[in-house]
């Protein structure tokens, strides 16, 4: 470097603060300097640390032999260990002439020095910093000294000396400095007035700050400063002690307090002035912060000041607060003190917050405070209406999630980081999607929420698409929470910042989501099959589970980590069982050897053994009886022999033997109460028998009148004092044990019908139902009447592995033999929701935890795989008809959505719950629908030539008319007429309210319409356009195009009702006039236009057209200027509609992108605005789209599925801020805010009527009775005989 050079130089001091020491955080912020100094453009910052590295030895060829680069990076070995950083595989070897690196290390740490030998040899390259001689530091000293005009007598310099021999680093000197440039020439000094080390030193300029500026002063602020994780700025600190009660309470002088509350800034300042050049500047991302000049000074203010747990927590809160937000925006923070500080100022008692207690509220308003600290948003926002131009509040970003963490709350880390949408966008638009769920699986360690596991699930099955679109994030996330949300409620708070923020950035709004729930299990290897299994156990904690194998070894797992936590061996005794007690505090083993091995469970040590013994009244006549059964209560354990009449009670704390209980016939099953008092043994000839667990005693013995059999297992039922008893059967009895003396028969319940064997039973959390699994069938019963309620039967081929309920009950999860699946069954109408697959092999086994709704299954390969019920059970929350829907029909009021998807059923949705409430059954497949306007009223057709009008309200068939197949019905906007289109006979106009009829149509017409004045049915015929009058059925206007010329298509102009616009198969547009009978305009479009018309939409005035071709262009029309205006689209449009207002077009297109087809992406729902030809809003579907609607009304999108299921959207565009009411009023969300709208209302199923009231004949009806139903509900008065005009114009 020549003096014409002009060098860059970049210094890192690794270890100075606990960001610094990430290799991550140290090469980007190398490579952002490297950028801002040489104005180069990093277009984005890559994730993976590999790239990183890349992307700094791209950037190191920037420099010039006029600017070379040099940089510094000081104390290598304080680099942390991830990212493998101590290897140096990221340090750049390979140097362009016009860069240096200088790296320094401590010789023996971490082998650091070793591996840089490794990667360079040349020893040149290597300067060792040996220690200065004593003398050559005197020497400085005395020069700093002299800088300042000052000196040491003879007499005090031999105490340097002395110091100085023991310690010559710099920073010592500096120390010995700052301390003798205050001594007097007459100060008496001794070898205790210097320090013999840097870090005693250290402390000892530490504790002189104290004696100046206060110790409670010093101990908070250079805590604050220490503990933060990347330093913090003057301005921080000073609103950070503005906050501390302790502080201010310690500086306040003897003066009142009052608004804003704050402490002065010239205490931080001198503050900065005692530790200048140990307290430093240095610039992080253009802020300026506080940092330690190095690690010694940190190490020592970490020991002074953040020492007590307490305080440590006490200021991490406190922090976390701060970049919260919490007090900002006026929020007044109350001021606590102690009486003897403010007697000690002199301070008025008046001023006391707890000198008055008779009055809280009003004294926790008097002496609240306004601390003015400022508003912690996300981002800075530049202009509200361009929301993608913000600059990131990196501060905030740093440290709030790190002093979240460490101060506990979890809270706060999940609802105000975690949970917020604005945080989501921000991380994923600066490139740190990453790290973003990096932190949510580290709140999801803390705080074990599964709402947050789903979530980072979520987060990285979306990543591919929100990376390409960030604006689409609200869209994704709402379409994959909204069907989970009544399963994980804690979601809630993220879909509301979805509403709240999600519009600023994309305008479709998902208000209920059909997307099927991507859901994979946590796995666990535990053996190479499933034989070796002997038993396995839930525990308290949801991923923690202990398995007991054949060998005798019990292990504890933890299954998210698979990591063996502890195991304990049997001394190679044949486990036949394992047992926890409720409080998880004692384990209990059953051996072959017949004893019973009690543990402490936490730390897997042998209590007691004891041995099992047979009575001389045991029914084994011959042989070694092993134990047949045991179980827990909660201070005892009861074991009982195969064959035996006798159970044996064991005392769980003192591991001995108590009694024995001496039963009738054989014990099959033994179950004590919940309390732990009562013990109830199941025996053959269905006969149970009671005992007092304290006592021993016999309270009384019952037996089933199905005594063929024996007891397979027993309920308690203790809500209800109930005790039920299960048969090998399935059979029931229920007693009444509220005298226990004395058990009263309430009920027999007679299952023994299918001959199968019972392979489960479970009664549901609220002890309302009972589920017995057979290997044939499955039965659900009610506790309160005893009743059936459901059965569900296997086919012949199949047998039931084991079933269970789901947390709500609505649901059943079982699993078949020989099968790799689990299934989800609805309850209410037996459809299966759900197939999960077990990648792992067959199911063999399903083990239910009660305390956290999980579902362990085993799989024939020996693999524990944990499934969450909760989000199994969310899967059947979704509706399907099971087939495409191929058309539906929104009422006028928007609260209903009617479907046929080619099958004998109409179904009937709820716009705002996505629920099928009512399905309308036909004679045969229903192949028109039409609605009234307020839909209480509908209109049906089959292909078995009858016409259905149903009351929509109650589900009831009212009329059926047959004779006639239909190809089109259009019930008039008046909803007073319907007209029926065949094409093969004459079609009819007829009353809505009687079925009379009002003329026939001769015609043959397709795809009529009905103009706005319900005056005209207009439709095409071969070549020409009719207007048919709804009164007489005579064609009244009509256009005819010349030979060879068809009609390609047709629409209406609502704002214009006597207008119609066409396209004739020459490529013209024809505007025409029907009551005048003339074209008012003609547009010629290109030729070849019309080669492949997919769709045609025209605004509601009629002067734009828009037009589909089945390629990746809009075509946008001006049909008053002529003009042809293309907008490319995101891909090949499948649909489009136009909005009423003309404002917005909603297509839906398809496109080949690999990366989208990877993330399940089938098609792309969009929506443009037609003012700007700019696309408002993106969102992905999930499954094939068969149908698309828009309603006339609100900005509401519906699109039927290919599986039957609907899901719906609405639009809000941020510049239409009276559409953003839409969403704080969505239906949808009523389900997440009600919790009454969480229970599935029960599907209505109504059928057709089997006696047609009307039969149609060529010219004539004839009504089965003779007066026909009156239908008059659709709003019309009981009058006489209309005229023309009142009945066709009304």
């Amino acid at each position: 470097m020549g003096p014409e050079t002009d060098p860059v130089v970049i210094v890192r001091y690794i270890g100075c603060s606990q960001l610094s020491t990430d290799l991550r955080t140290l090469l980007q912020s190398i490579c952002e300097q490297i950028a801002i100094n040489y104005r180069c453009l990093i277009h984005f910052l890559p994730n993976k640390i590999q790239e990183m590295r890349e992307l700094l030895i791209n950037l190191l060829g920037e420099s010039s032999f006029h600017r070379p680069l040099v940089i510094v990076l000081d104390a290598m070995e304080q680099l942390s260990d991830a990212d493998e950083a101590r290897k140096l595989w990221w340090l750049p070897v390979h140097l362009p002439r016009t860069v240096r690196i200088v790296v320094s290390t401590l010789p023996n740490k971490h082998g650091i020095l070793q591996k840089l030998r490794h990667l360079i040899h040349d020893e040149r390259y290597y300067v060792e910093l040996i220690q200065r001689d004593r003398k050559v530091c005197s020497q400085m000293l005395k020069q700093q000294l002299l800088g300042v005009k000052r000196k040491v007598t003879s007499g005090q310099q031999i105490y340097v000396n002395e110091a100085l021999a023991k310690c010559t680093l710099p920073m010592f000197v500096n120390l010995i400095y700052r301390e003798v440039v205050h001594w007097r020439s007459h100060k008496d000094v001794d070898d205790k007035s210097l320090c013999s080390t840097v870090h005693e030193s250290i402390e000892q300029l530490f504790y002189s700050v104290e004696n100046k500026l206060g110790q409670r002063f010093v101990f908070r602020a250079l805590g604050y400063v220490t503990m933060a994780k990347a330093g913090l700025t003057e301005v921080e600190l000073e609103d950070i002690l503005s906050l501390d009660n302790i502080v201010l309470g310690d500086v306040i002088v003897a003066s009142y307090l009052k608004n804003p509350l704050r402490i002065s800034y010239d205490l931080v300042a001198k503050l900065k002035e005692e530790l200048e050049g140990y307290l430093v500047e240095r610039q992080v991302r253009n802020v300026t912060l506080m940092v330690w000049a190095n690690r010694h000074l940190h190490l020592i203010a970490q020991k002074l000041y953040l020492s007590n747990e307490e305080d440590v927590h006490q200021m991490h809160s406190l922090l976390a607060e701060y970049f919260l937000g919490a007090w900002s925006g006026g929020r007044k923070k109350i001021f606590t003190y102690d009486n003897n500080h403010f007697t000690s100022l002199n301070i008025s008692h008046h001023k006391n917050p707890h000198h008055q207690q008779s009055h809280e509220k009003t004294s926790s308003d008097k002496y609240s405070y306004d601390r003015q600290t400022p508003e912690q948003p996300w981002v800075f926002q530049c202009n509200l209406l361009e929301p993608d131009i913000f600059f990131v509040n990196h501060r905030k970003m740093t440290e709030l999630v790190y002093h979240l963490t460490r101060s506990g709350r979890t809270d706060d880390l999940m609802f105000g980081v975690i949970m917020n949408f604005s945080w989501l966008y921000t991380m994923i638009k600066i490139g740190q999607l990453e790290k973003a769920i990096t932190d949510i699986d580290l709140a999801y360690t803390c705080s074990q929420e599964k709402e947050l596991k789903f979530l980072a699930t979520t987060l990285r099955s979306i990543k591919v698409k929100v990376l390409k679109n960030p604006a689409s994030l609200s869209a994704e996330l709402q379409q994959r929470l909204l069907p989970v949300v009544t399963s994980l409620p804690k979601l809630r708070h993220l879909l509301l910042e979805c509403d709240k923020d999600g519009p600023k950035y994309c305008s479709i709004v998902p208000l209920h989501s059909s997307m099927d729930v991507t859901y994979s299990p946590e796995r666990l290897p535990l053996c190479s099959s499933y034989i070796q299994i002997v038993e396995i156990l839930p525990t308290l904690a949801p991923n923690i589970v202990l398995v007991a194998l054949e060998d005798g070894s019990i292990s504890t797992w933890d299954v998210e980590s698979r990591q063996l936590l502890r195991q304990i061996d049997t001394a190679r005794s044949v486990v036949l069982g394992i047992r926890l007690t409720t409080d998880e505090k004692y384990l209990v083993v059953a051996t072959t050897k017949n004893t019973l091995l009690i543990y402490d469970n936490h730390k897997s040590c042998l209590l007691s053994e004891v041995e099992i013994k047979g009575s001389k009244h045991s029914g084994v006549t011959g042989g070694v009886a092993f134990i047949n059964g045991f179980t827990l209560s909660t201070h005892h354990a009861l074991a009982w022999l195969e064959a035996s009449k006798d159970v044996s009670v064991i005392d769980l704390v003192y591991g001995w033997p108590l009694y024995q209980f001496h039963c009738w016939y054989e014990v099959t099953c033994v179950q004590c109460s919940p309390d732990g008092m009562y013990a109830f043994c199941g025996q053959y000839l269905n006969t149970t028998s009671v005992f007092h667990l304290g006592n021993g005693e016999k309270m009384s013995t019952v037996t089933s009148e199905f005594s063929g059999g024996f007891v397979k297992s027993i309920l308690v039922l203790d809500t209800l004092n109930q005790m039920v008893m299960i048969d090998n059967e399935g059979s029931l009895s229920v007693w009444n044990t509220k005298e226990i003396t004395n058990p009263k028969l309430m009920e027999d319940y007679d299952c023994r019908g299918d001959e199968s064997e019972v392979v489960g039973i479970e009664l549901s959390e609220d002890q309302r139902s009972i589920l017995i699994c057979k290997a044939r069938s499955i039965e659900v019963l009610d506790t309160k009447i005893w009743k059936m309620l459901e059965k569900f039967k296997a086919k012949r081929t199949e047998r039931f592995v084991a079933a269970v309920l789901s947390k709500n009950g609505q649901s059943i999860v079982a699993s078949m033999e020989n099968t790799s699946s689990i299934f989800v069954w609805r309850r209410d109408s037996g459809q299966c929701m759900a197939s999960l697959i077990e990648i792992s092999g067959a199911i063999v086994k399903l083990i239910k935890s009660a305390h956290h709704n999980l579902l362990l299954s085993v799989a024939s390969s020996g693999v524990l795989s944990v499934w969450d019920i909760d989000i199994i059970t969310a899967m059947s929350n979704i509706d399907k008809t099971g087939k495409k829907i191929q058309t539906l029909q929104l009422t006028g009021r928007e609260d209903y959505v009617f479907t046929m998807d080619g099958s004998e059923a109409v179904h009937k949705w709820n716009f705002s719950t996505g629920f099928v409430e009512t399905v309308f059954k036909h004679e045969g497949m229903v192949e028109n629908c039409a609605l009234t306007s307020s839909g209480d009223l509908m209109v049906t057709s089959d292909d078995k030539s009858s016409q259905y009008i149903w009351q929509t309200n109650t589900g009831e068939n009212i009329f059926r008319i047959n004779g006639q197949r239909i190809s089109q019905l259009l019930i008039t906007h008046n909803d007073q007429f319907v007209v029926s289109l065949c094409e093969q006979n004459a079609s009819r106009v007829w009353r809505l309210a009687t079925g009379h009829k009002v003329c026939n149509i001769l015609v043959s017409l397709q795809n009529a319409l009905i103009t706005t004045a319900n005056t005209f049915l207009v439709g095409t015929s071969k070549n020409k356009l009719l207007a048919v009058s709804l009164w007489s059925g005579s064609v009244s206007k009509k256009f005819v195009c010349d030979d060879g010329i068809s009609i390609v298509n047709f629409k209406l102009i609502p704002d214009c009702p006597d207008c119609v616009v066409f396209i004739t198969s020459t490529e013209t547009v024809f505007i025409w006039s029907v009551a005048d009978e003339s074209v008012c305009r003609r547009v010629q479009l290109p030729a070849n236009f019309l080669k492949n018309l997919e769709d045609f939409q025209i605004s509601p005035n009629g002067k734009l057209g828009i037009v589909s071709k089945g390629d990746e262009n809009i075509n946008v029309l001006d049909l008053h200027s002529g003009k042809l205006r293309l907008v490319h689209a995101a891909g090949i449009i499948w649909r489009q509609k136009l909005s009423r207002d003309g404002r917005y077009l909603v297509y839906v297109c398809f496109h080949n992108c690999d990366e989208d087809d990877e993330a399940g992406v089938v098609s792309n729902l969009i929506v443009m605005r037609l003012a700007d030809g700019k696309s408002i809003g993106t969102c992905s579907l999930y499954k094939t789209p068969t149908f698309l609607s828009l309603s006339q009304r609100a900005l509401n999108i519906i699109i039927g599925f290919e599986d039957g299921s609907i899901g719906t959207y609405t639009v809000v565009d941020r510049v239409d801020a009276a559409l953003k009411i839409k969403i704080a009023t969505s239906n949808s969300r009523q389900i997440v805010n009600n919790a009454s709208q969480k229970v599935r209302p029960k599907c209505g199923n109504h059928s057709f009527k089997t006696v047609a009231d009307c039969t149609w004949r060529e010219s004539t009806e004839v009504f089965s009775r003779d007066s026909p139903i009156n239908v008059s509900d659709s709003g019309e008065g009981e009058s006489t005989t209309p005229t023309k005009k009142t009945e066709v114009l009304q």
